[in-house]
C-alpha cells in the first residue's frame, strides 16, 4: 500500500503594499517644504566685504539698499536709479524715519563714491539707524 502524505503549500506570497507609505512621505515632504523658512536676498548678486566686528541686527522696520558694481540700486527688491533714491525714500514719513533701520549692502568691487552717495542721501533724509552690511570672517 502506497500512502502519500501531502504537505500543505509552504510557499506564501508575502506582499507589503507601499502605496500608503508613499502618500505619507509626500504629505511630509509638502508639510516641511511649506513650513520651512528661506533666507531672502536681493535680486542682484552682491559680494559683501568681510569684517571682524560683524554683529547681526534685528529690527522690524527695515529698508535694504543693494549697491551693485554698476547699474541701478535695489531698495527692498525695487529697482531705483541713484538719482531718484532721495525721492523714493521720501515716501517714508519724516516722523517715522527714526524707527527704520536702513541697511546698505555695497559690493566689495563697488566704487566707494557710490556707497558714500547712498549713505549721504540716507543720512540727509533724517534716517538715524543706518548700517553697512558685511559678512563675518571665519
Amino acid at each position: 500500500m502506497d500512502i502519500r502524505i501531502r504537505r500543505p503549500d509552504t510557499h506564501n506570497d508575502f506582499v507589503i503594499d507601499i502605496a500608503p507609505l508613499v502618500d505619507v512621505l509626500f504629505t511630509l515632504l509638502i508639510f516641511f517644504s511649506l513650513t520651512s523658512s528661506f533666507l531672502h536676498e536681493a535680486g542682484i548678486k552682491i559680494s559683501l566685504p568681510e569684517a571682524n566686528a560683524a554683529t547681526p541686527i534685528e529690527h522690524t522696520r527695515r529698508i535694504e539698499i543693494a549697491v551693485p558694481i554698476e547699474g541701478s540700486l535695489r531698495v527692498n527688491d525695487v529697482e531705483v536709479v541713484l538719482d531718484n533714491l532721495k525721492e523714493f525714500l521720501s515716501a517714508v514719513e519724516p516722523a517715522e524715519r527714526s524707527h527704520y533701520l536702513v541697511v546698505v549692502k555695497g559690493d566689495t568691487a563697488t566704487a566707494y563714491g557710490r556707497v558714500a552717495a547712498v549713505l549721504d542721501t540716507v543720512k540727509g533724509l533724517g534716517f538715524k539707524n543706518v548700517a553697512v552690511a558685511t559678512r563675518s570672517r571665519k
